[in-house]
């Protein structure tokens, strides 16, 4: 029988926490330690195995929810269900002036569908997403490989998931045909004027816009001109705040009233040449409403089971089922900035 202090290191050792009597540093060994009562040789390691894979799934489904709300909570309902359950969303409110019906959603089959919303509510399903971890079992026994690595694998695995589903759908909505002309703008360069034009769109719908971007895209807007050159040789006008943003941590935060969130970047290969959210694109979605223009579903709990190499070394898989939509009304936008390098990775979206 696994303890409840085991099951509470794990928990502190994926949050990067630390109990009564702990010290953040101490955590991760005292997790080795218990562990390795656990799997002192490899009999023990097999006869207990199924109790180790508990503590991750349990440790995986109390912390990969956190994170989800915490990156995607502003700008996406989100969504637990038990297995077997469809998530129910409610269309919401239409804003301030009528917008087109449409959801864009992934289908089972990989492929996503657009259908009209005839009803106020509508179901979104989920499909698995898996991902594998492999860990030397002697590595393992000598603390070089922990099991507080492998539980960090599988949350950050199974977050970044929820990440790409959430970008494959804002990518399909925008594609659709469905999807307004004068919401999206395409250009070579950062030109405030045109995602200014997209604001004001999205406003109309809400009390404010907020931007959604990866960091490369950030960078690119730089301070923008409160006063531009108007003659040769004169100097633009930029705001303090501005300014002190990039001196401080190399971006802005706020665009002419519009608050600049920074969405998570990440790359998809060890030779950090490819990334998995697009850098040319940047999100305009309206706030201050009841209804959030992405939909997000993660149902029933982590799965987990083993396979092991001809070397013997060990890999775990995990599965969570999950899915996402987005609502394709013509209440949000997108800018392009095809200057910036895109170099997404354009396998990990399936089209």
């Amino acid at each position: 029988m696994v303890s409840q202090e085991l099951k509470d290191l794990a928990l502190h050792a994926a949050m990067g926490t630390a109990p009564t009597n702990y010290t953040a540093e101490s955590v991760d060994e005292a997790l080795r330690g218990e562990l390795n009562k656990l799997a002192s040789n490899l009999n023990e390691f097999m006869s207990n195995r199924y109790d180790i894979y508990n503590i991750i799934i349990e440790t995986a489904d109390q912390v990969v929810p956190k994170k989800v709300l915490s990156s995607l909570g502003m700008f996406a309902d989100v969504q637990f269900v038990p297995q077997n359950q469809r998530a129910i969303f409610k269309r919401g409110k239409l804003g301030k002036a009528r917008a087109r019906k449409f959801v864009t959603q992934v289908g089972l089959s990989g492929l996503y569908e657009t259908f009209r919303l005839d009803q106020e509510n509508f179901e979104l399903a989920a499909h698995a997403v898996g991902g594998a971890a492999t860990i030397d079992f002697e590595r393992f026994l000598d603390g070089a490989e922990t099991m507080s690595e492998v539980m960090e694998l599988v949350t950050e695995g199974l977050t970044d998931a929820v990440y790409i589903e959430v970008q494959r759908a804002l990518r399909r909505a925008v594609q659709d045909g469905n999807f307004p002309a004068n919401n999206k703008v395409s250009v070579n360069g950062w030109k405030p004027d045109e995602m200014m034009k997209i604001i004001t769109n999205v406003r109309s719908y809400g009390d404010n816009a907020v931007i959604f971007a990866p960091p490369e895209f950030i960078a690119a807007m730089g301070p923008d001109a409160l006063v531009p050159v108007a003659t040769a040789g004169a100097q633009a006008v930029y705001h303090p705040q501005d300014i002190d943003q990039l001196h401080n941590v190399g971006f802005i935060n706020l665009f002419r009233g519009c608050p600049v969130i920074m969405m998570q970047q990440s790359f998809t290969d060890e030779n950090n040449e490819k990334v998995w959210i697009d850098p040319q694109m940047a999100y305009v979605l309206p706030s201050g409403r009841d209804s959030k223009v992405v939909k997000v579903v993660m149902e029933g709990p982590t799965i987990i089971w083993d396979f092991t190499n001809k070397d013997q070394s060990m890999e775990i898989h995990t599965y969570k089922k999950m899915g996402a939509a987005i609502m394709t009304y013509n209440d949000w936008g997108i800018y392009q900035n095809t200057e910036i390098l895109n170099n997404v990775d354009e396998d990990i979206y399936g089209y």
